[in-house]
């Protein structure tokens, strides 16, 4: 089976690094309109279309024992990744976007390892999210989804793509190593 993933454009890499102070583009409007404006005869003959709702993509398990932790910020992932790395921990992280069908598909394959290895945290990391681009070029992120598997702190590992059973040997040999 090939391997699926999204890649990045090089060139939108250096925009989520850019400085905060350049303007940004107005919000677009919800194309959806809310139950209420559904409810209201409309004076227009054709009824105004709307899309299918999706379901929420990344939810966060309420299960007590999984291990999966979702990093809300730039700066908070800064501190996981050099707390990881200085107390030389085992480790997963995990780089994600919604927009990306193979990292959608991946979703519930990773929250399950989550849960059966509780001991080794997966930190997932939208990397959409603000200040995060020089960071990803960094550590030469362009393709997701994309695991990085630390053993004592140092990197020891990477799966690039939605391939299933090399993300299993990964977290298995990692657990291993413990």
């Amino acid at each position: 089976m090939a391997r699926r993933l999204c890649r990045l454009p090089r060139l939108l890499l250096p925009l989520a690094a850019a400085p905060k102070h350049q303007p940004r583009l107005p919000a677009i409007p919800a194309l959806n309109p809310s139950p209420a404006a559904r409810l209201r005869p409309s004076s227009s003959p054709t009824p105004t279309p709307s899309l299918p709702a999706f379901p929420r993509l990344f939810s966060s398990s309420s299960a007590g024992d999984s291990s999966m932790v979702v990093v809300g910020s730039a700066d908070s992932y800064e501190d996981i990744h050099a707390k990881v790395q200085a107390e030389k921990l085992p480790a997963v992280f995990y780089y994600t976007a919604v927009w990306c069908g193979p990292c959608r598909a991946m979703a519930p394959v990773i929250e399950k390892m989550s849960r059966q290895y509780p001991k080794i945290p997966v930190y997932k990391v939208d990397i959409d999210m603000e200040g995060l681009g020089t960071r990803l070029s960094n550590l030469k992120i362009f393709s997701i989804p994309t695991f990085h598997f630390y053993h004592k702190g140092e990197k020891s590992s990477e799966v690039v793509g939605a391939d299933v059973k090399k993300l299993e040997a990964a977290m298995e040999s990692l657990h291993k190593q413990q």
